[in-house]
């Protein structure tokens, strides 16, 4: 195997290393060509040089608190510290402990009783790993508090730029999904050994198979647009489409739920090349011309082209490995620069859209990366787009340069901040 795990003496460490079938040990070996690393913990120093899960760095960050929450918070992600008041005078009804290992929420623990806590109660039950009270959620039993802490959890843990990490969640009386603590080294027990161990070793066996990868990746898009009346009203889209089809609408939710059907969405055949997507592109947009033959309507993109309409410019990748080093490429290499060229209202979908990191599995076995904003500004933008993302998808690991992983950089990327960035992406091309 490639990867190699790497830790200094910690019992949780060794619970693990005798588990896993890859390669380990408190030192890398003189003889070992391998290419990747598995950081256990922060004792044993940074290897520079070779691509990693869970950076030093990052282990470091994460362990402080008023650091951790300011990096939570510029994802959208809420932490307690902006909720002191409420969380005084009330209980968590839904308490769970997520362990999450590179994109995926392993297990989940739920505490059973629901009482009224103190902060002190609170503070102890959170460091406390897996206390009597906390039962596991059988995968099949999820009910929809347990998958949105699931979800949150694996978004704080890459936010953080960690890979791995045990993930308390608290769910306060309003709805709010609280990221209460994120422990990068956490005290395992035997079950949590078992399934951490058989991660990793998951992990090195597909991370061999996709470096040995040879075909393209196919791309496919659905970016979506607004129609706007001359008197600047925006006409909802499912006046002219349905849901399904290769022109259709998209929804948005409102407050209390409720649903409407305003946008509009070209998704063309997908591709392996490129130039023959935006070409798919071009005969979607032909075809969504016929279907809305109001020739008044003008067609918005950009990311939020309408206060309140956000809008995504989403890439499809199939024939890949969905991998955080991917993830993060698209992130540097992509969405940073084109926050570079966006629109000044683009800000605005930011950061409970266009987060980070932001993807969904797909029933196909592929990915969507939902990140970027619409960017049908012009069939330029577009070809540029899915160029891309096409180079990076295919060659990800000549991309090792990472500037979003500077707080600084992040703060740019969200507030849409351009001038952080101006020598980043004037030198795009050595990133």
């Amino acid at each position: 195997m490639d990867t190699y795990f790497l830790h200094f003496h910690e019992q949780d460490a060794w619970k693990l290393a005798s588990r896993m079938r890859m390669p380990n040990g408190t030192a890398l070996p003189e003889d070992w060509n391998g290419h990747f690393v598995i950081h256990w913990g922060s004792a044993h120093g940074e290897i520079s040089g070779v691509p990693v899960l869970q950076p030093i760095k990052a282990i470091l960050r994460a362990k402080q608190q008023t650091k951790r929450n300011e990096l939570l918070a510029l994802h959208g992600i809420k932490t307690p510290a902006a909720y002191k008041e409420q969380i005084s005078q009330s209980a968590y009804p839904y308490m769970y402990k997520v362990m999450v290992f590179h994109l995926q929420a392993l297990s989940v623990y739920e505490k059973k009783e629901s009482l009224l806590q103190t902060k002190q109660a609170i503070y102890n039950a959170i460091r406390k790993h897996q206390p009597s009270s906390y039962e596991e959620v059988p995968a099949d039993k999820a009910t929809f508090h347990v998958r949105r802490a699931s979800r949150e959890a694996v978004k704080a843990v890459y936010a953080l730029g960690l890979d791995y990490g045990l993930v308390s969640i608290g769910i306060m009386p309003s709805g709010h999904t609280l990221v209460l603590d994120v422990e990068p080294a956490p005290k395992l027990n035997e079950r949590e050994a078992d399934l951490l161990a058989e991660a990793m070793d998951r992990y090195a066996a597909a991370l061999d198979i996709e470096q040995r990868r040879t075909e393209r990746v196919m791309l496919g898009s659905d970016p979506e647009f607004l129609l706007l009346s001359k008197q600047g009203k925006v006409v909802s889209a499912d006046r002219f489409l349905t849901r399904d089809g290769a022109v259709g609408c998209d929804a948005i939710v409102l407050s209390g739920h409720r649903v409407i059907l305003p946008l509009a969405e070209l998704r063309p055949q997908p591709s392996t090349d490129p130039r023959e997507l935006a070409k798919n592109l071009h005969r979607s947009m032909q075809l969504a011309a016929r279907a809305i033959p109001d020739e008044s309507l003008a067609w918005l993109s950009g990311g939020m082209p309408v206060e309140g309409f956000p809008l995504g410019g989403h890439i499809h990748f199939s024939r890949c490995w969905l991998n955080s080093h991917l993830l993060r490429a698209l992130d540097n290499y992509l969405a940073l620069p084109l926050m570079q060229i966006e629109g000044a209202t683009t800000r605005s979908r930011r950061p409970r859209y266009g987060f980070l990191g932001d993807f969904r599995r797909k029933p196909h076995g592929g990915f969507e990366y939902r990140t970027l904003p619409s960017w049908m500004m012009s069939p330029s933008l577009a070809h540029g787009i899915f160029a891309l993302a096409s180079l990076i998808a295919d060659n990800y690991w000549l991309l090792p340069k990472q500037p979003l992983q500077s707080l600084d950089i992040q703060r740019a990327y969200y507030l849409g901040d351009k001038k952080p960035c101006t020598q980043l992406s004037q030198s795009c091309g050595e990133i």
